[in-house]
């Protein structure tokens, strides 16, 4: 719908309505500081990141690299601690060597396009992560989507791929 005279952008307001009148609308909290409750809602619900062991390795580490990466790994160059923590995870897996991205959403970005790519088929579940949704697009393979937890439906995929690579 075009609708003559507001601003190009006046289809985010209905967007807005649409997902409000949905019940979809979502707004950012404010957070007390941390305390001593465990926190089964984020990515920390171990409480590791308010650990007095992590906290003194941060403070250390920050001292000695300072804040902040300055840019990629491979324009400025890889830290000490890098090395050591890949070289650590090698180890702990029993692999050559080791990667380590900075988020779960980047490591599945670098591990599918690294790992597929025109050629190639990738298959999804209707459930996947939006991350792995997003690799699959950038990598330029071919992805079937197969219904959540349909193993039949992978082989089937599987079976009736034309490309070499899946």
């Amino acid at each position: 719908m075009t609708r003559v005279g507001l601003s190009p952008l006046a289809w985010l307001d209905d967007v807005a309505v649409q997902r409000r009148v949905a019940g979809l609308r979502r707004a950012l909290r404010t957070r007390p500081p941390v305390g001593a409750e465990l926190d089964l809602a984020s990515n920390d619900y171990l409480g590791l990141s308010q650990h007095p062991r992590v906290l003194d390795g941060g403070v250390a580490a920050l001292r000695t690299w300072g804040a902040g990466s300055t840019g990629s790994r491979l324009v400025t160059g890889n830290t000490e601690l890098h090395e050591a923590f890949e070289d650590a995870l090698a180890s702990f897996v029993g692999a050559a060597s080791g990667l380590v991205f900075s988020s779960g959403y980047t490591a599945n970005l670098g591990a599918v396009v690294a790992l597929s790519g025109p050629g190639s088929l990738v298959v999804s579940d209707a459930y996947t992560h939006a991350s792995l949704v997003d690799a699959c697009r950038l990598s330029r393979a071919r992805v079937a989507v197969t219904p959540h937890n349909d193993v039949a439906a992978v082989d089937r995929a599987l079976a009736e791929r034309s490309e070499e690579r899946a």
